[in-house]
């Protein structure tokens, strides 16, 4: 009787789950230009031999935003609700192999771009904003 009355419920409740788009496949996808948006994006050029993952830290947490291929480029963004404008943010590097490399802190406002270039040796990167 009780696993009856389990099924009953499963059945009733997750059509109305899947309406609710909990189980949503999609997300919804930023619109438009971060400048407009508040968003900022960070813009990352590797001439690292090695695929490497950025994390974007913020007041000591690191926060993953997405991996750069070998020898590629890619782009990421990230909500301004994210800044800690008082200090700053770091950009972090961790290679698949090889020692992780931490940017600087970087003074960001909402809907600038930053732009970061791996070396092959991550200790030679640079970055900008603009």
């Amino acid at each position: 009787m009780i696993q009856l009355g389990r099924l009953l419920m499963v059945s009733t409740l997750l059509p109305a789950t899947l309406g609710c788009g909990l189980f949503s496949a999609s997300r919804p996808q930023p619109s438009g230009d971060p400048s407009q948006t508040g968003a900022i994006m960070v813009a990352v050029e590797s001439h690292n031999w090695n695929d490497i993952t950025i994390y974007l830290v913020t007041g000591g947490l690191p926060q993953r935003l997405g991996m750069v291929t070998a020898l590629s480029n890619a782009s990421f963004d990230f909500p301004s609700h994210r800044l800690n404008t008082s200090a700053g943010v770091r950009l972090r590097a961790l290679p698949v192999a090889g020692r992780p490399f931490t940017s600087d802190p970087i003074l960001v406002q909402p809907g600038q771009v930053i732009t970061w270039t791996l070396e092959n040796d991550l200790d030679t990167s640079s970055h900008s904003v603009y």
